[in-house]
């Protein structure tokens, strides 16, 4: 996934978490779901993902100020048959949501082979990685959709229609909790835009530009200035087009969620609820084929894949989602670089919500 360059620090992943949780406690989360939000948030930066990570999480807070995300949701569930169910979200933070929604969907598919939810009244989820590996952990295959407001031209128009719709889907290619390089599993996570849009959020905050070819301003020209951004190009032109608008037919129309140019906007109003759907499935691979079996198969397409000869000299090719295990390994050793205009914010959150500052001694020069 393309992200940004700009001057940062490099901090420690469990001061992070540490003061994330605190942050999100501060604005009225209990204490569990602050640790699960924060650690998702992490664990998106940890692989590379810095767009949805804790770059969002000033947006979230301010979310909840304003009373659009519900910190403490009372979530309603409804199973209407034996693979298929709908979540509410009572407008609570996306992580929570999906979250839910994926382990509901991991408990129907282990009664019925498979299962399916629809969500509806979410807000913004971050990276899908994070609910599709948690299908993959339980040793199931995971598909996993969302959308947002119009933020994306559609191929051979000259205005936004559908979001950024990411769509997820993992497979597992070892035991249930394993965590390392060599066996993590199979994750491709996309937008179905050329880049995210909190890419260019990103690039806007810390005042970097960003590739030409990703994005075009108000008068439809292509643009590296990442304030002038009116929309985005979508991948592969009328592939990435078309697939957008598929999604959204599987998020809103489900779950009788708005779809694409009545979704409210992220970076709009902030006291509207957002009043997102997505969906979730999960796939129960043992219902086909022993998990052990499944296991040998995948490793062994993987450890063909990456013979392959490289088209450029030194490289590898690598699987979905292998980028994002290394970069994990890297920063878990070395830390998480965060923007100086984002460390600059987290400051003033941190004074705002009387909770104490990311401390010198566990950040890094960079």
């Amino acid at each position: 996934m393309p992200q940004i360059q700009c001057d940062s620090r490099l901090i420690k992943h469990n001061t992070l978490s540490l003061f994330c949780t605190r942050l999100l406690v501060a604005s009225g989360l209990v204490q569990r779901d602050a640790a699960l939000v924060a650690d998702m948030l992490v664990t998106t930066n940890l692989r590379g993902i810095d767009s949805h990570g804790i770059a969002r999480l000033p947006h979230y807070l301010c979310r909840i100020e304003h009373g659009s995300i519900n910190p403490r949701p009372d979530f309603r569930l409804e199973i209407l048959g034996p693979a298929v169910g709908r979540l509410d979200g009572n407008h609570g933070l996306g992580h929570l949501v999906m979250h839910r929604a994926a382990q509901a969907a991991v408990d129907l598919a282990r009664n019925s082979g498979a299962g399916w939810i629809a969500v509806r009244n979410s807000s913004h989820a971050g990276a899908m990685a994070l609910y599709g590996l948690q299908i993959a952990d339980a040793g199931m295959i995971g598909l996993v959709f969302a959308h947002v407001d119009p933020m994306v031209l559609p191929f051979g128009a000259k205005k936004s229609f559908c979001g950024t719709n990411p769509l997820c889907i993992t497979a597992p290619r070892a035991p249930s909790g394993a965590k390392d390089i060599a066996t993590g599993a199979l994750c491709l996570d996309m937008a179905t835009s050329k880049v995210p849009w909190n890419t260019i959020a990103n690039a806007a905050m810390e005042g970097v530009p960003i590739e030409r070819g990703w994005a075009v301003d108000a008068e439809g020209r292509n643009t590296t200035d990442a304030v002038q951004v009116v929309s985005l190009y979508p991948v592969g032109e009328y592939k990435g087009s078309g697939l957008g608008l598929m999604i959204d037919v599987f998020c809103s129309m489900l779950s009788d969620s708005p779809y694409g140019p009545d979704i409210p906007k992220m970076y709009g109003d902030l006291g509207t609820h957002r009043q997102l759907g997505g969906l979730v499935g999960a796939i129960d691979i043992a219902r086909f084929v022993s998990l052990e079996r499944f296991h040998a198969r995948v490793s062994e397409m993987i450890e063909r894949w990456n013979a392959l000869p490289p088209a450029s000299s030194g490289s590898q090719v690598l699987f979905p989602g292998q980028p994002e295990l290394i970069t994990r390994q890297k920063r878990l050793r070395e830390g998480i670089p965060v923007g100086r205009h984002l460390l600059d914010e987290l400051d003033e959150l941190a004074a705002r919500y009387h909770v104490a500052n990311l401390p010198e001694d566990n950040a890094l020069s960079e």
